[in-house]
């Protein structure tokens, strides 16, 4: 009777952290913290957002042309233990299911196919994509694997981007506020 009493204590304090770690929410909406953040990368033929800084764009969200400060940037996300459905500032909807097992779909070129992965690791949520770096099928590839986590009271989500291109590697962080 005492070993059982102690094995359960035992797996109440040892076990609890690792779970709540493991079941954080990263479901709400979040404002993307500029003065935090680094600088959006230049990709807007892979992404297609507008005024992401590419062909026409401004490189600032909202545009402004000197009207005042830019709107806020506003990611969407809903979380559940099986998925993660993210709605871009521009209403673009990507929605990964959180199993570890790789998908393609279509790049917005239509051209090509990206590979996407996602799974939780720990308290954070990994998102890999490798697609086609080119411009045509069979070229080098490129991969971004993002690295999501929250902090510890869950009210800024840090989203660590790591971009390899052929000799090319680049890090971004992108800091949100909960809204």
């Amino acid at each position: 009777m005492t070993k059982c009493l102690v094995m359960m204590v035992a797996m109440t304090l040892f076990g609890l952290p690792a779970f709540s770690i493991a079941a954080q929410d990263f479901s709400g909406s979040w404002v993307r913290d500029n003065v935090k953040s680094d600088p959006a990368p230049n990709m807007y033929w892979l992404t297609r957002e507008p005024n992401s800084g590419g062909a026409g764009g401004t490189g600032r969200a909202g545009g402004g042309g000197g009207r005042g400060a830019p709107a806020p940037i506003v990611m969407t996300v809903q979380h559940d233990a099986n998925s993660l459905t993210v709605t871009s500032p521009s209403g673009a909807v990507q929605k990964y299911t959180l199993d570890g097992k790789p998908f393609s779909k279509l790049t917005d070129t239509g051209m090509a196919k990206a590979v996407i992965n996602a799974s939780t690791q720990g308290g954070t949520i990994v998102i890999t994509t490798t697609q086609p770096w080119g411009g045509m099928p069979g070229n080098a590839s490129l991969e971004i694997r993002e690295v999501w986590s929250l902090s510890a009271d869950g009210k800024v989500l840090t989203v660590t981007a790591h971009h390899n291109a052929p000799a090319r590697q680049n890090i971004y962080i992108t800091i949100y506020n909960k809204r």
